[in-house]
């Protein structure tokens, strides 16, 4: 075998890693953008009208997510929201403990985009920022060790 057909797996992988790094390092800062954005936001206090773990699928089966309804007034004018946190929407294990954090009839502070009051959330924090550092990192360690494997194996 040529070293140049022992290179190009690797080149491949590093090619894997540039793409990877970079959509999750993209996704991340406009992230922290928005939640940097978020901590300037005025509160207002929102009534839960309704919450609850749903239930979602695809092809890789059914994950919990936090539903959560709520209603708020901002100068007179009524709004309501699903959106509670900055960023993707995180499913999973702690669905449950963010719906126990908003029950129903609940008044709990809400932050609005004082330029367009209908966008808002009830955490200024995300949680999908700590996932897609974990992945990145997971994904970034899987690779860089897949490297000298393949190196190994094609010198023998």
């Amino acid at each position: 075998m040529g070293i140049l057909e022992g290179i190009i797996p690797v080149v491949i992988i590093v090619f894997v890693l540039v793409v990877l790094n970079a959509v999750f390092l993209t996704i991340i800062y406009f992230t922290q953008r928005k939640v940097n954005e978020i901590s300037g936001w005025p509160s207002a206090t929102a009534t839960v009208m309704a919450s609850q773990v749903e239930w979602r699928s695809d092809s890789e089966g059914s994950t919990q997510y936090p539903a959560v309804l709520y209603s708020y007034t901002v100068m007179g004018q009524s709004y309501s929201s699903t959106r509670i946190a900055p960023g993707m929407e995180v499913g999973g294990m702690g669905a449950q403990k963010v719906v126990a954090r908003y029950p129903v009839n609940a008044q709990v502070p809400v932050y609005y985009n004082p330029q367009n009051p209908s966008d808002a959330v009830l955490e200024k924090k995300s949680g999908s920022q700590v996932l897609l550092w974990t992945l990145l990192v997971i994904f970034d360690c899987a690779l860089c060790g897949a490297i000298p494997s393949i190196l190994w194996a094609n010198s023998s």
